[in-house]
């Protein structure tokens, strides 16, 4: 008999117990890397962090039908891809790897599948098509809202001593009353002040959205389809609701490298930004495990880095206090906010007082995956990866990260 564990907990695992070998097979333990999944339970089987697993398995098998994050994170633990089984990795299935599912019906699961996901990709691309063609053929001369480039951002960030605030998806959806982030709920409160924000008119403040409206070409196919997937009519009309005619900037400003299909230019993307506080003081306001800088080079040509952390989840439940803080600090100070939508609002309203506040949210992730030539979004055993939530984040063990620190808020 064969000792395995699943991993994901997902739509994907009740498919895979279905037609496993329950002969032939002993699970001991479905593994997800979401806290709030640990300790429930799927027929009658545990849900378990990583860490609680057991040395003596045969197999891992990965549920989930993106497999390759997970893969990199097992051999990342030293764990032999002689003994991981991906169930939606094609290779896998003709090999019968482990022989511990029904042969037959495994294909037939991943057959069905990838003919419903070119269906779902035909379907969001015609359903995009319009705009992207309407965008192109104008040359963009006619699209709204207007997104300019980044380096235009940049000059005024640096030249003009301009703020910059980004809006992405999961602003707009709690901006419309729904949750979307992970690591933010939404609330009225939250809802309204994100709408204040968005809709400014203060001229010392830059707007940065998402240049998604219409031609996708820059992007790679799967985020390219994700966008179509995600602007819906709907979704085009939310947006609409809140945005104008005054000019916006391009919030992929500090994605340098994942979104685009053209990846040779991320380091000149990344040396562009990094322009931003080339010889400035910064303070960073960031989640206690987000660690911007940490272990890369990114902040390096900053004259000093502090840092004042709040919660990396919920963090507006704590936007009085960390006003409070950021209010000690002195206004010639460059303020950069990785707080999710509590530091949209949190930045707009020190903006208010005369701090210079840039929103970078995002861009040690993506940095990160630019240094590891990632093909794929991966996780960090130290930083917390908002698209990849971990149930556990190790310490940061370099001491002058926490002689930077000014202030927690929040969090131990």
């Amino acid at each position: 008999m064969k000792h395995i564990y699943l991993w994901g907990a997902g739509k994907g695992c009740k498919k895979v117990l279905k037609n496993v070998k329950k002969k032939k097979v002993h699970i001991m333990g479905i593994i997800d890397n979401n806290p709030k999944l640990i300790g429930n339970r799927i027929e009658q089987i545990s849900v378990l962090s990583y860490s609680q697993i057991k040395p003596e398995y045969d197999y891992i098998v990965i549920t989930a039908v993106k497999y390759e994050p997970i893969a990199y994170q097992l051999k990342r633990e030293s764990v032999g891809l002689d003994r991981v089984i991906s169930y939606y990795n094609m290779e896998d299935c003709n090999n019968n790897k482990g022989h511990i599912f029904k042969g037959k019906a495994w294909k037939i699961d991943l057959l069905e599948y990838k003919l419903e996901q070119l269906e779902k990709t035909m379907d969001i691309r015609m359903r995009n098509m319009g705009y992207e063609i309407i965008d192109r053929w104008n040359g963009g001369k006619y699209q709204l809202p207007v997104v300019r480039e980044a380096e235009e951002a940049v000059n005024k960030i640096v030249n003009e001593k301009k703020s910059l605030l980004r809006f992405g998806d999961g602003e707009f959806e709690i901006i419309a009353g729904k949750n979307r982030a992970v690591f933010q709920s939404c609330n009225e409160l939250l809802s309204a002040r994100l709408r204040e924000a968005i809709m400014t008119e203060d001229d010392r403040i830059l707007i940065a959205i998402a240049n998604n409206y219409g031609s996708l070409a820059e992007y790679t196919d799967d985020v390219a389809d994700g966008i179509r997937r995600y602007m819906s009519e709907e979704v085009r009309g939310q947006h609409q609701a809140v945005l104008s005619d005054r000019t916006y900037y391009d919030a992929y400003l500090f994605k340098g490298y994942f979104p685009y299909r053209d990846k040779t230019l991320a380091r000149q993307r990344y040396d562009l930004v990094k322009k931003i506080w080339d010889k400035r003081q910064v303070v960073l306001i960031e989640g206690d495990m987000t660690r911007t800088g940490c272990g890369n080079d990114l902040l390096d040509n900053a004259l000093g880095v502090e840092r004042i952390l709040g919660p990396t989840t919920e963090a507006f439940a704590y936007y009085q206090d960390l006003l409070q803080e950021v209010r000690k600090l002195s206004k010639d100070k460059l303020i950069l906010v990785a707080l999710g939508p509590a530091g949209k609002v949190l930045g707009y309203d020190l903006i208010q007082e005369g701090y210079q506040v840039v929103d970078i949210g995002q861009l040690d992730m993506d940095y990160e995956w630019y240094l590891a030539g990632a093909e794929y979004r991966i996780s960090n055993p130290n930083k917390y990866v908002s698209q990849l939530p971990t149930a556990y984040v190790g310490d940061w063990e370099e001491e002058a990260y926490y002689h930077q620190i000014l202030a927690r808020v929040g969090v131990k």
